[in-house]
């Protein structure tokens, strides 16, 4: 598998989750994977498939840390261009991590 890029396909999502593209297509169908459709196309950033599976975690912590994190990002973001409030998502991406690393060894 080639290195994970930072905006990917929904055949490229679903060779990196691992997943058929019919599947990664009904994701973005119900909402549940966010992607930009661009005309007949559709692209997804990377950091969406990371949110993705953070918020389909079956850890009962990462989901609450997810949740804490949105709830912050939203009071500190109304009325905020997209671009700082894109900044915000990606903080709280890097911010789960370095805490699921920590939840992982107890």
């Amino acid at each position: 598998m080639e290195a994970v890029k930072e905006i990917m396909t929904p055949e490229q999502v679903a060779e990196y989750l691992q997943l058929s593209k019919d599947t990664v297509y009904r994701y973005i169908r119900e909402g549940k994977l966010t992607a930009s459709r661009l005309g007949r196309n559709y692209r997804i950033p990377r950091q969406n498939v990371e949110l993705f599976l953070l918020a389909t975690s079956t850890s009962e912590m990462a989901r609450e840390a997810l949740f804490n994190r949105w709830e912050d990002v939203a009071e500190r973001n109304k009325g905020v261009p997209f671009e700082e409030v894109e900044r915000d998502v990606t903080e709280a991406v890097a911010e789960i991590r370095r805490r699921n690393g920590r939840w992982s060894k107890r």
